[in-house]
């Protein structure tokens, strides 16, 4: 029994006071049950309960004016205030979801219905609706099983940890926040290598899938499908691309809330194939080609070989980057696709040494060009911008090679074959790591720097003297017949 109230009071009933307060009857019988944590005023008139309106608004005033903040002591993850943390305290929304039987002409299933907390396309929160097949009745035989299937589900919705997730789909978070966010804020030719990516596998498999239905297994099954026009499986390499895209994307959309999870980070890749060796060019391919080809792309090859520098560096030289006096090509830019843009080597201006005959050679060249010192090195049409070195090697260098009969010519040929060059003359690997701008010696030593047949007789020769040349005196142990 409540608290004793004067005779001379109001009294009220259940549904006098719900109507006197705007709630349900439901919820003052629970604050009068026995035991109650938030117990009514209220008197027992036989089985009945009856209410002191002004009583009871007393009670509910302090209630509140008593709970609306609390004084915590600070804990990991809750910022300190003096060596304590002042929070608000809410309940946390808690959910059983709802589960139901349903039938068809083959089999009967169970359902289960929850909400679940997402992200939509503008950042705002919504609540949705959804269903899920718990199972069959002959798996679930119970409506208990079912319901004990459905609180596995609910149990991450119902963590004090849980996050909304987001609703957005892959295309919608690429187009509107991934290219402008994080591709926006990189170099030309990285932007141009994401966007083949994105364009041409991607988008095409993920582009309609939200993010929360994309995971571990349907990444790695896109890895290991994934295949060529003519049904021959993609490179390493190129594999090696989809997957770091993909985790460059889920990575943004962890960090800004839009997915839990980075699914694509722990793919797995196939063993990298096996490579044939490359052919570059000799010296005296390089020579033929330069002296047949005309002005300035005769120059243009001679320089990036002399000096194993990228072709987005070579063709942003201008006329006023040579220093003359110290024999000296300074690497303050590089272009790609018509745009200006900061080198790749974490080193600005890159000091490229020459040598004299190397320097009077560029000094004819510009003065048989007429160039000033504002030109480019390499002038195009356009004065604003150089050569499209993509343009020259396909259009004038490589046709040139092939008529000549020499071996297929790239730029990164080129770049080998000076590393291959430098290492072979027992340059020491720090001076041919600067030269090719490199960040670590072992990317030159890997990838660029290739054995001469020469220096492998060499090494031949050095272990072979160590037991002489003479034949073995011996007679062998067994003797075929």
């Amino acid at each position: 029994m409540g608290p004793n109230l004067t005779e001379n009071s109001q009294l009220l009933t259940v549904k006098q006071l719900a109507a006197s307060l705007n709630i349900s009857t439901h919820w003052i019988y629970k604050r009068t049950a026995r035991g109650s944590p938030e117990p009514l005023p209220y008197i027992g008139v036989g089985r009945g309960k009856r209410f002191d309106l002004s009583t009871v608004r007393n009670n509910l005033e302090s209630r509140q004016t008593l709970t609306t903040g609390v004084m915590l002591p600070g804990t990991d993850g809750i910022a300190r205030i003096n060596g304590k943390a002042y929070r608000r305290m809410t309940r946390k929304r808690f959910q059983t979801g709802h589960v139901r039987l349903r039938k068809n002409h083959s089999h009967s299933w169970w359902e289960g219905l929850y909400r679940i907390d997402l992200h939509d396309e503008q950042g705002s929160i919504v609540r949705k609706r959804k269903s899920v097949n718990l199972g069959l009745l002959t798996d679930l035989p119970s409506k208990r099983s079912a319901q004990c299937r459905l609180a596995q589900i609910l149990s991450e919705l119902n963590d004090t940890n849980y996050k909304p997730k987001s609703d957005i789909t892959f295309r919608s978070f690429v187009n509107n926040k991934f290219r402008d966010l994080k591709l926006g804020m990189k170099k030309g030719t990285t932007q141009h290598g994401y966007e083949v990516v994105l364009r041409k596998h991607l988008l095409p498999r993920f582009g309609d899938l939200k993010f929360t239905e994309i995971d571990a297994e349907m990444i790695q099954a896109f890895i290991k499908t994934s295949k060529r026009a003519d049904g021959k499986p993609y490179a390493y390499n190129t594999l090696h691309n989809l997957k770091y895209v993909l985790s460059s994307v889920f990575s943004a959309a962890v960090k800004w809330g839009y997915a839990k999870e980075n699914p694509a980070r722990d793919a797995d890749l196939p063993p990298e194939e096996v490579k044939e060796k490359v052919i570059l060019p000799t010296a005296t391919n390089l020579d033929l080609l330069i002296t047949h080809l005309e002005e300035p792309y005769s120059t243009a090859v001679w320089l990036l070989a002399v000096s194993t520098v990228r072709p987005s560096e070579g063709f942003a030289f201008k006329v006023s980057d040579l220093d003359s006096d110290n024999c000296q090509l300074t690497l303050f830019r590089a272009v790609n696709r018509g745009k200006i843009h900061t080198p790749k080597y974490h080193r600005t201006n890159r000091p490229i040494q020459l040598t004299r005959s190397d320097v009077n050679r560029l000094q004819n060249y510009i003065t048989t060009m007429n160039l000033s010192e504002d030109d480019w090195l390499f002038p195009s049409t356009d004065p604003a911008v150089p050569l499209r070195y993509e343009d020259v090697l396909a259009r004038k260098i490589q046709p040139k090679a092939k008529e000549l009969g020499l071996p297929h010519v790239t730029w990164r040929n080129l770049r080998k074959w000076g590393a291959t060059q430098l290492v072979a003359k027992r340059v020491s690997v720090k001076a041919a790591q600067e030269r090719l701008g490199h960040s670590r010696p072992e990317i030159t030593l890997k990838h660029y720097a290739q054995l001469l047949e020469e220096s492998a007789h060499e090494a031949a020769a050095v272990l072979s003297d160590q037991f002489g040349s003479k034949a073995p005196s011996r007679k062998p142990i067994l003797t075929i017949q």
